[in-house]
């Protein structure tokens, strides 16, 4: 720990110096060209503070730095040469900040399940009763509420000194843009879902939130958040924390944590390190630990998951850099949306039974069109589309189970079957119908987007050259999120470009054969 605090390296043109204290401990301090005197020495000691009570608390780091940039704020980098497997964090169970939702007044023989109470953090009953109110899904507000109390106990908190060093903004998480950024997304489904968190966030505090009264655990009272009164803003900045920093280490279903430090270490698909049980550190005691050999200097990150550009910008505030292969592009199963794309492949004369037949009806609902509509374009070249769209538009545009290639009529009746891209199950002609079909539906959807891929490019380039010019966090903060929303909406068009490109070449082999 003592060595990751000390060592910081020069990135992106920030300053870095190391202090040294009278006891000989030493700490690391990041510098922008811009930070004041004051503002430098609080984080230095905001900094130390920490150290001191990660290792209070039998927190180990060994062979990593922390590092800030302006870019992307803090990461981790090997201080050191690390082998394949190398411890570089211990995080005790006490060290991460969750909930519990079990009664600690509940009893049972078993040896097992009291241990497993005894390493449960003692969540308030008010607490307990406002996360019972909150779905599932919004498995991260739960963990912000926790993150919320904590907070309001200040000093009295165990986790006081983490709490000190998060962030007080939230740079990239669409729930924090304006309105202009918001609209440049161009995606709504995204769109969507923005606007019902925040509406949930702001009916949440109206509601339940302002209602709370004090509950009691045990002979305890407990005056919900110390007293102090928790808003919408407050709701949101804990989420966005919690969103931005939670691991699930307890599985799904079960209540995330934050992990003080191994929260610090940033993402890529090609991830240098992993986090795991610790074995043989005490019960719920996790580690980090490199999952490749690194030379000192290399960054040390994590994959936060083989996730959509959708979920990074949401949760994480960001669009990875480079091509993200598992991203995706959402569209509907819509009958007369396909009437639509026939237009525009020119084929409104061609026979195309709609699903009114009863064997078409049958295939459609074992499909799931109806109860799952969306359907997503993809970044694989194999199977660019949703197999279930393809295999829907095949079925329409067949004549009879008869005209599905097949080792007999009860395979003819597996719809999935009929989905791959690369397997033709009609006949040349109407096979080339289904695909022409598919590819207008995605053309579609391209222009369906007020912007061009071109237009797009040219106007990232823009963003990025005023943001270079730009001192003003506020007018800094405005363009940065709107050079994010140009960055995501280009991502999609780029997902349904490659497909089109996809089906265009399925096509010309068809036609060739």
């Amino acid at each position: 720990m003592r060595a990751m605090l000390a060592s910081l390296a020069r990135r992106c043109g920030v300053a870095h110096r190391a202090f040294w204290r009278e006891d000989g401990r030493s700490f690391a301090r990041t510098l922008s060209s811009s930070a004041s005197d004051q503002e430098s020495a609080l984080q230095n000691a905001m900094l130390s503070s920490f150290q001191r009570w990660f290792e209070a608390y039998g927190g180990t780091t060994s062979g990593i730095s922390m590092v800030q940039t302006p870019s992307i704020g803090w990461g981790l980098t090997a201080s050191r040469d690390v082998d394949v497997g190398e411890r570089l964090i211990l995080l005790p169970r006490v060290l991460q900040m969750t909930y519990s939702l079990q009664d600690r007044e509940s009893t049972s023989s078993s040896d097992q399940a009291t241990a497993e109470l005894d390493r449960e953090p003692d969540t308030p009953l008010y607490l307990k009763e406002l996360i019972a109110q909150i779905p599932d899904e919004l498995w991260s507000v739960r963990l912000g509420l926790a993150l919320l109390h904590e907070r309001a106990l200040g000093g009295k908190s165990p986790f006081f000194q983490y709490i000190s060093l998060l962030p007080a903004m939230h740079r990239g998480l669409p729930l924090f843009f304006g309105p202009e950024a918001v609209d440049a997304l161009q995606y709504l489904p995204l769109v969507v879902q923005v606007k019902r968190r925040s509406r949930f966030l702001i009916d949440y505090s109206s509601g339940p939130l302002k209602n709370v009264t004090a509950g009691k655990n045990g002979e305890t009272e407990s005056v919900p958040f110390n007293g102090y009164s928790v808003g919408a803003d407050a709701l949101g900045w804990a989420f966005a924390c919690a969103s931005s920093r939670a691991f699930r280490v307890a599985g799904e279903g079960k209540p995330a944590a934050m992990l003080p430090l191994i929260d610090v270490a940033n993402h890529s698909f090609e991830a240098s390190a992993e986090v795991r049980a610790a074995m043989g550190e005490g019960p719920g005691a996790i580690e980090m630990v490199a999952s490749r050999p690194l030379r000192a200097g290399d960054e040390v990150t994590l994959n936060y998951g083989n996730l959509s550009n959708d979920h990074f910008l949401l949760d994480y505030g960001f669009v990875p850099q480079g091509i993200n292969k598992h991203d995706t592009a959402s569209l509907r199963w819509d009958v007369s949306y396909l009437e639509a794309a026939r237009e525009v492949a020119g084929l409104a004369q061609v026979p195309f039974a709609a699903g009114t037949e009863p064997w078409q009806s049958a295939m459609l609902s074992e499909l799931g069109l109806d109860d799952d509509p969306e359907v997503l374009v993809t970044r694989d070249e194999r199977q660019p589309v949703d197999a279930r769209l393809l295999a829907g538009i095949r079925v329409l545009y067949a004549s009879g189970p008869e005209d599905f290639s097949s080792g007999g009529s009860g395979e003819a009746l597996q719809p999935l079957r009929h989905g791959a891209l690369l397997e033709s199950t009609l006949d040349r002609t109407k096979e080339a119908y289904a695909l022409r079909t598919a590819q207008a539906a995605l053309a579609l959807a391209l222009g369906n987007f007020p912007t061009t891929l071109k237009e797009d490019e040219t106007k990232l380039e823009e963003l990025t050259a005023e943001l270079a010019e730009l001192s003003g966090v506020g007018d800094a903060l405005e363009k940065e999120n709107l050079a994010l929303a140009v960055k995501f909406r280009k991502g999609k068009k780029e997902v349904i470009s490659r497909a089109m490109k996809a089906i265009d070449e399925r096509l010309r082999v068809v036609l060739a054969s």
